[in-house]
């Protein structure tokens, strides 16, 4: 579950390899760079690559971070979220731009779009990675609490309820941009299921912490800061 937080902390090593800012930086100087040498030019499509490295950092993280999650990822989980992301991938890595259907696109193809959607990916890659690096190990695929979880209202949590869920929605709208074409809108099923769960969590969450979540509720947008 996502917005709860015991006071624990990675393996030191962990940490080390995968700081969030770290990776922050790394992506964004492999992004400035793509824009200084124009990278969108030329038979390969750089902005898209960017992207793919994103979600791909992104699925790094998740899976090693997975590791140190009590109670531990189940093997359906695991199976589920393997052929989500094998799905995604296919679809997003193989030429399928003859195909009429899957290659038709829904974003005209100009660099300052694809600029826009590969800062995007970065961008919400890194706040997702940030939000799930404050929970440590107390992050769960399902929608479950641990004994002793105290509701987390610092860092990521301070601007959404769902900072997770936001990175995912912002990473997915930039995906969009940079593709281009009708197979990227896959992710916007991914989303549909994510705000399922989100009212899943969110409803245990006023169960657990009757006095506290309300006020927090009251005080911090859910989704989209300031918004909504």
């Amino acid at each position: 579950i996502e917005a709860v937080l015991v006071r624990r902390t990675m393996p030191t090593t962990f940490r080390a390899i995968l700081r969030p800012a770290e990776i922050w930086l790394l992506l964004t100087a492999t992004f400035l760079g793509l824009v200084l040498l124009g990278g969108a030019q030329g038979p390969w499509n750089y902005y898209w690559l960017f992207a793919m490295v994103c979600w791909a950092v992104l699925d790094i993280y998740w899976a090693l971070a997975a590791r140190d999650a009590k109670p531990p990822v189940t093997v359906r989980q695991n199976r589920l979220a393997l052929l989500t992301t094998m799905l995604i991938y296919a679809l997003y890595c193989l030429p399928l731009s003859s195909i009429p259907l899957l290659g038709q696109r829904v974003v005209p193809r100009f660099a300052a779009v694809e600029i826009v959607g590969a800062f995007m990916c970065a961008f919400g890659i890194w706040f997702a990675i940030r939000a799930r690096h404050v929970l440590a190990k107390s992050w769960n695929a399902a929608v479950t609490l641990q004994e002793g979880h105290a509701l987390v209202q610092d860092g990521p949590y301070a601007i959404v309820r769902h900072p997770i869920y936001f990175g995912f929605l912002v990473a997915a709208v930039g995906m969009i941009l940079v593709l281009g074409e009708v197979r990227a809108l896959v992710l916007l099923f991914v989303i549909e299921v994510l705000l399922k769960k989100m009212g899943r969590e969110e409803s245990i969450l006023r169960t657990t912490f009757p006095d506290q979540y309300p006020e927090y509720e009251r005080r911090v947008k859910r989704l989209l800061p300031h918004v909504w």
